[in-house]
């Protein structure tokens, strides 16, 4: 039985990294799979922590080289494939960037079309973002959408190519023993794969595109776009066309007759592209700002690797930097969706989010991340609650919240607890002392700033060679005057992509949260599994992972800042305390593991079917918010983002002057 060998070359970007080896093993049968080599071209910490977790997971499956040098793709990339070749237990390699992301039996599906023609040395997919085969998501798919639709309508078909592509380039072993291996004069890479693709044809083999098979590819993860790169493109590009300029035009003029891309889209129809989801989450602004946001846009990502048609309905956009492998719905599209059902993601996304699910029949379920009726000094806490009634189903993330939506309003609801990246986050802190100290400050007084300014100035005023590190939201903060010389203060203008804040983690010794009202607290356990010690507030969620002087300590007096100051000092004074501290850690962050829980979220939401849509009853001052709030289509929330934007392009002088404007703009909307 044939086998193939995945070869992944890497340098650094260890979040995409994590995703491709999970799409890869989820979504490859292992009668079809024989090893994953990752190839890790001197990349830095963050990336070699992540590769040995994944390592520890996955098994033998998993081969890890290093290299104690940057060789440069192509060369990491030959050293890849003269393993796979002395292995001598897979008939194939598959090439595969670390930001390309295979769909449900991609390998199997390229290894069928060679199995049907042995004249076939290289084939690849069709993908999201691939040069000359390039076909972009459509509206309200995923890419494993994607997948599903080019199999269902091409099932078997190929083209011939007029240049592969290497983000996911199968090659035959039969192949690589008569044309060899990569030529290395293309370096860092560019022009290879097209390079290595004539060798063959001129070796007498064939180079395909399957357009039964789609997979997904974000590019220029690991370098970017640089001049340095632009410099060198065009000089492989001057290689290559010294070499095959005659015979690619002569391969382009057929190609252009008989293009791939253009045949799907003559072949696929509108109705093909109507937009079809089991699980709609309304989030109406998807901004950097909000872990709500990488929650839900996470359980989507994971839920596209899986095959799981779920998506976002959306507002705003504002600058999101994170990963989505699917194409969101603009909420003015609304009436072409046809959903399942429609999960809100905040309370008020739960009045839109009601409309829609009248319009449509189908059930909504309230999706709890905070104790919501606390936000905004609990002006909203009717609203709130309001809300909360709409809902046919509950689910929420932490004991905590559940106690609470039961003992406060008697809602039941399902608990899936709040996770982590631990592939991402999970380190070995070697520090035998407190070095850093890092403190993130969110712009919110529920969030504790006010305290951690005090705890800075203390810590200013009363330690020593220490570093701190200090993250912050709001961009016309005004800080303490700090002058002791000897703590190193770096302040980092937030909001940062949270590979970052993963990186800061795992170089951080303490972590401080003073937050006074948290549903989980998933930045505290993100710090525990980076290898910190944290030092929180009693802020209700917490406990579902701290135990006070077991892995941290919980502050009971939480608006007292002396009393986290009183445990800073004392593991900077008591270095074993601090090293017994950390212990343990691995197996209590572990247990929140993203890759553990992702199956529960999508068991959950199967069962949410139109059986459980209730029959809701209003008093008539509900009814006449209920109605007001609906008519309110933009929400208070674009108000929200409104302020952002002029936050944004406003002179710090005349700020105050708009704030006012846009505060009373804010109270209108609420009322």
């Amino acid at each position: 039985m044939k086998k193939c060998d995945v070869i992944i070359p890497i340098y650094n970007a260890p979040e995409w990294v994590k995703l491709c080896v999970y799409a890869v093993i989820q979504n490859t049968s292992l009668k079809d799979l024989n090893k994953i080599y990752l190839l890790d071209d001197n990349s830095n910490v963050y990336t070699k922590n992540c590769l040995k977790n994944l390592k520890e997971k996955y098994g033998d499956l998993i081969h890890i080289e290093t290299n104690s040098e940057n060789l440069g793709f192509v060369k990491n990339v030959n050293h890849g494939i003269e393993l796979s070749i002395k292995d001598k237990n897979s008939d194939c390699v598959l090439l595969l960037n670390s930001d390309c992301l295979v769909s449900k039996n991609t390998i199997s599906k390229l290894m069928a079309h060679i199995d049907k023609d042995n004249q076939i040395g290289l084939i690849c997919p069709v993908a999201s973002n691939a040069a000359n085969i390039t076909l972009e998501l459509f509206r309200g798919f995923t890419y494993t959408q994607m997948d599903q639709l080019l199999e269902k309508k091409f099932s078997g078909l190929s083209f011939d190519a007029c240049t592969v592509v290497g983000n996911c380039l199968m090659i035959t072993k039969n192949c690589i023993r008569k044309v060899g291996y990569l030529d290395e004069i293309y370096g860092m890479g560019y022009g290879e794969e097209t390079d290595y693709h004539f060798k063959a044809i001129k070796n007498g083999f064939k180079a395909k595109i399957a357009i039964d098979t789609y997979v997904f590819h974000k590019a220029e993860v690991s370098f970017g776009v640089s001049k340095e790169k632009k410099e060198r493109i065009e000089n492989n590009r001057k290689i290559f066309f010294e070499r095959w300029g005659k015979e690619y035009k002569e391969s382009y003029n057929l190609y252009r007759k008989n293009d791939p891309i253009e045949y799907i889209k003559n072949n696929i129809t509108e109705e093909d592209k109507e937009i079809c989801i089991d699980t709609l989450f309304y989030l109406p602004d998807i901004h950097q700002n909000a872990g709500g946001c990488h929650m839900i846009t996470d359980m989507v990502n994971y839920m596209a690797i899986r095959g799981y048609s779920a998506n976002i309905l959306y507002r705003n956009i504002v600058n999101y930097k994170e990963i989505m492998v699917f194409n969101p719905v603009p909420i003015k599209y609304i009436s072409s969706v046809d959903a399942k059902r429609i999960v809100s993601t905040v309370w008020e996304s739960a009045y839109q989010a009601y409309q829609i699910s009248l319009d449509k029949n189908i059930p909504l379920v309230s999706f709890i991340q905070g104790y919501e009726p606390y936000f905004e000094n609990a002006n909203i806490y009717g609203l709130v609650e309001l809300s909360y009634k709409l809902s046919d189903s509950i689910l929420t993330i932490s004991n905590y919240l559940s106690n609470k939506l039961k003992n406060i309003f008697n809602y039941s609801s399902k608990i899936i607890p709040n996770s982590i990246h631990f592939d991402l986050l999970h380190c070995v802190n070697e520090n035998k002392k407190v070095n850093t100290i890092t403190v993130i400050l969110r712009g919110s007084e529920m969030k504790g700033d006010f305290l951690l300014m005090d705890l800075i100035k203390l810590i200013d005023y009363r330690c020593k060679d220490i570093r701190l590190n200090v993250v912050f939201m709001n961009p016309y903060i005004e800080f303490p005057n700090l002058t002791n010389p000897t703590i190193q203060t770096h302040f980092i203008k937030g909001p940062i992509e949270r590979s970052k804040i993963h990186e800061l983690l795992q170089k951080t010794d303490i972590y401080v949260d003073a937050s006074l009202n948290e549903g989980f607290g998933l930045t505290a356990l993100e710090a525990l599994s980076a290898g910190c010690v944290p030092i929180v507030s009693n802020s209700f969620g917490i406990e579902e992972y701290m135990q006070d002087t077991k892995n941290g300590y919980i502050i009971q007096e939480v608006n007292n800042v002396e009393k986290y100051f009183e445990k800073v000092e004392l593991l900077i004074k008591k270095p074993k305390l601090f090293c017994e501290l950390k212990e343990g850690r691995r197996e209590t962050s572990k247990r929140f593991d993203y890759d553990q829980h992702i199956e529960e979220y999508i068991e959950y939401f199967k069962s949410i079917n139109h059986d459980i849509i209730s029959v809701k009853t209003f008093t008539e001052k509900e009814q006449k918010i209920l109605n007001a709030r609906i008519s309110l289509k933009n929400g208070h929330s674009r108000v929200k983002v409104f302020a952002y934007r002029l936050d944004k392009i406003i002179p710090k002088v005349v700020k105050e002057k708009f704030k006012k404007v846009i505060t009373s703009l804010y109270s209108m909307y609420q009322h």
